[in-house]
């Protein structure tokens, strides 16, 4: 009896610790959208051109940590990316925008 008290209470426990799992990483698995196919580190230049075959301009990269965080112009508005270095997915940047 307290043999199978022990395993059940173990399976509840691993099942738990996988759902908690799962709700942390979020949608990817924790994975920002491809920008840059490959999963490989990319550089300051891979971005730049990335962004501007994209149509962008006047496009400014800053290096923020494990992350390239790029300003330029897309159809007369200006955006605010960040990718990341290792893999070259997107993350999102908060807008520091104070409008309200």
């Amino acid at each position: 009896m307290n043999r199978k008290l022990i395993w059940a209470a173990s399976g509840l426990l691993l099942v738990g610790l996988v759902g908690v799992a799962m709700v942390m990483a979020g949608p990817e698995g924790g994975r920002g959208a491809i920008f840059i196919a490959g999963d490989k580190p990319v550089t300051e230049d891979q971005v730049r051109q990335k962004l501007q075959s994209d149509g962008w301009s006047n496009v400014q990269i800053v290096r923020d940590g494990q992350y390239f965080e790029a300003i330029g112009s897309k159809e007369g508005q200006t955006t605010k990316v960040a990718v990341n270095t290792r893999n070259g997915r997107l993350r999102a940047v908060d807008d520091d925008d104070d409008d309200d």
